[in-house]
């Protein structure tokens, strides 16, 4: 909370006609994790619900016909950075299995990557792992590419390897920064469609 944000849009035909806001929140709650749909006519982001749990959302890049995307549950967990699959199901962050950071007694809660299927409104866990996975995005061979934050039997806590799997969770493998010391936390930003740059930062 605190927070005095929005999502926004930006011309860069336009220069002279200033941001455009798509969404603002009633309350001063954080909206981020901001997914484009393939379709580029609405996008996921992340925002507290009432409850004060994270919730997946979408709205129209118009800035209409805003909804929360995650299930509605009487328990609290929390649900996040979520990414579009071309099939139209969603793979996120969520905190729905109640694991914790072994290393301080379990009281830093963690992540795994779970599939929301929207039609059925079903979500299935994916990855299930001691420690944290989350950023998941869709990289062009179809893969979902993720981080995940593995530092049980390493020499160091600091490890962020980069990981990518089938969009059902099969095939999990190592990317980019497995058994390597430097550099020591590896995080990326969102990929540009068909851009062969792309993402790791």
């Amino acid at each position: 909370k605190g927070f005095d944000n929005e999502i926004a849009r930006l011309s860069l035909s336009d220069k002279k006609a200033g941001l455009k806001t798509l969404f603002k929140p009633e309350r001063d709650v954080f909206v981020g994790d901001v997914d484009l749909h393939f379709h580029g006519d609405k996008m996921l982001f992340s925002m507290l619900d009432a409850k004060n749990n994270w919730q997946l959302w979408e709205v129209g890049v118009d800035g209409s016909g805003l909804s929360q995307v995650t299930p509605a549950d009487e328990v609290n967990y929390d649900n996040f950075d979520g990414c579009y699959l071309p099939d139209g199901r969603i793979v996120l962050g969520s905190t729905r299995m109640f694991h914790g950071v072994p290393c301080v007694t379990g009281s830093a809660e963690v992540a795994n990557l779970f599939l929301l299927d929207r039609e059925n409104n079903k979500v299935r866990q994916l990855c299930y792992d001691q420690d944290q996975n989350w950023m998941p995005t869709v990289i062009n061979n179809g893969r979902v590419m993720f981080t995940r934050w593995e530092y049980s039997d390493t020499p160091h806590y600091f490890s962020r390897i980069v990981m990518t799997m089938n969009p059902d969770g099969t095939d999990q493998k190592a990317y980019y920064g497995s058994n390597s010391y430097w550099p020591n936390s590896i995080f990326f930003a969102r990929p540009i469609p068909n851009h062969p740059s792309q993402f790791i930062g």
